[in-house]
This record gives structure tokens, C-alpha cells and sequence, in this order.
């Protein structure tokens, strides 16, 4: 199931969110007021089903679907960044501040349009970047499946479950890191 083949976010989203129901309690289009005291909706929270793996006793994220055209330059990649960031500075109802993922990973998408292979500097600036903003990626691999990494490190996936989640906190952080 590649992230990129979707027709709308909304059939994206549906398939990627049916694949993490037996591991996440998911709620659509949740609703929260940014630091500006702007309203916000985001396409979904997510929150594990099992938390005795994970390191915080409380570990939920915020979902951001996009489909950006091929043809989308830099601009779009930013644009979508910028908003996941936003997103982090909002206080969602009843959860406060999350942690952002963004599917398919903007990251992958950079990659993908810039013609830059995974090592490459760009985009592992771009990843460590967006997840010291506290922003990740919900994307596919190969050997993994669906998974959320933060700075291109796995923290969960479909077929190994937590692995850097048992470690790293995935509560949003401020301040020296």
C-alpha cells in the first residue's frame, strides 16, 4: 500500500488509520485552540491501545494527512512542515499539546520529489529538524510496515511494535533538548 497512491486524503487517510485500529483508539477531526487563540482541527489522534510498552503512562499523537502533487515544489513541502508545527503549539481538547505526525512523511516526500537519497544531508536535516519541533512521520517500510518515527528513528511499527517508544519520551517538550 504505498502512501502516495491515494485518489484523496480522505481514502488515505481511512486506509491508514483501518490499518492502525488493532493497535490505536483513533478519534477524526479533533478539535483544539492554537497558542494565538485560533480555532484548529486536526484529521485524527491516535493512542495506544497498550501502554505497558511505552514509557509514559500517557502517549497520544496527532495526525496530519496530506497528498501533495508530484509537481508541488518546495513550497508545499514547507507550507505542510509549517502547519504540522503549528499543530504542535495547539491545546487539543482534553489532551493538551501532542506530538505531530505528518503521513505520508513530508521527509519521504522531499526524497521523493528532490531526487535525494535517504542518507542524504537535506533530508536527514529535514527530519531531525522537524522532530526536535515535535513534529514526525507515520510511513510505510518495507520490513516494518506502518510506522511513526521521530528524527528517522522507529518508535513503533506494525510488525515490531515500540522500540524507540519504550525508551524516548513522547510527551511535546520546550526548552533545551
Amino acid at each position: 500500500m504505498p502512501l502516495n497512491d491515494f485518489t484523496s486524503e480522505g481514502e488515505l487517510a481511512k486506509a491508514v488509520l483501518d490499518r492502525l485500529r488493532p493497535a490505536f483508539h483513533i478519534r477524526r477531526e479533533w478539535p483544539g485552540r492554537h497558542c494565538s487563540g485560533r480555532p484548529a482541527r486536526i484529521d485524527a489522534v491516535i493512542r495506544p491501545r497498550d501502554l505497558a510498552p511505552w514509557r509514559d503512562d500517557v502517549v497520544t499523537f496527532g495526525v496530519e494527512f496530506k497528498l501533495p502533487p508530484a509537481e508541488a515544489g518546495i513550497h508545499a513541502y514547507t507550507g505542510w512542515l509549517a502547519q504540522a508545527v503549528d499543530y504542535t503549539h495547539v491545546d487539543w481538547k482534553g489532551l493538551g499539546r501532542l506530538r505531530i505526525l505528518t503521513c505520508p512523511g513530508p521527509a519521504l516526500w522531499l526524497d521523493r520529489i528532490q531526487q535525494y537519497s535517504q542518507a542524504d544531508s537535506t533530508v536527514s536535516l529535514a527530519r531531525r529538524l522537524s522532530g526536535q519541533l515535535g513534529v514526525g512521520e507515520l510511513v510505510l517500510r518495507w520490513t516494518h510496515g506502518l510506522t511513526i518515527a521521530f528524527n528517522g528513528e522507529h518508535v513503533w511499527s506494525e510488525r515490531h511494535g515500540v522500540v524507540r517508544g519504550r525508551t524516548w519520551t513522547m510527551a511535546p517538550r520546550v526548552g533545551s533538548r
